[in-house]
């Protein structure tokens, strides 16, 4: 939709095809979206869906041990045990890994395009 129309007459009128118009017009032009996204969708490695893995597994100590992740120990550290510092020590790993995962991804975006990384 925020794509610029006139660039797309000006391919039609020189003779570009569907299939030119997309690989020289449509893939450049999605370029800055798509590395955007990829970034923000980086930083989400590290997060679990908490509420698949709660509502599923719950506290059945059977499963835990496969199936635990962070999400879900830090909430039984705060909830079941009320242990506030394990509780903030696994938030804050979690959010530093993140976080590193992220400026390491946008460096090897920024050695690769320097104009569409992030910071």
């Amino acid at each position: 939709m925020g794509l610029d129309s006139s660039q797309y007459e000006a391919a039609k009128i020189d003779g570009a095809n569907a299939f030119q118009r997309i690989r020289y017009l449509t893939l450049p032009l999605l370029k800055p979206t798509t590395i955007t996204l990829a970034l923000l969708g980086v930083g989400k490695i590290m997060r679990g869906e908490f509420d698949m893995f709660y509502q599923l597994i719950g506290n059945n100590g059977i499963l835990m041990d496969a199936t635990d992740i962070i999400d879900t120990l830090v909430f039984r550290s705060l909830v079941v045990s009320q242990d506030f510092g394990m509780a903030s020590a696994g938030g804050l790993y979690q959010s530093v890994l993140c976080f590193v995962i992220i400026v390491i991804a946008n460096g090897l975006v920024k050695r690769y395009d320097r104009d569409n990384a992030l910071f």
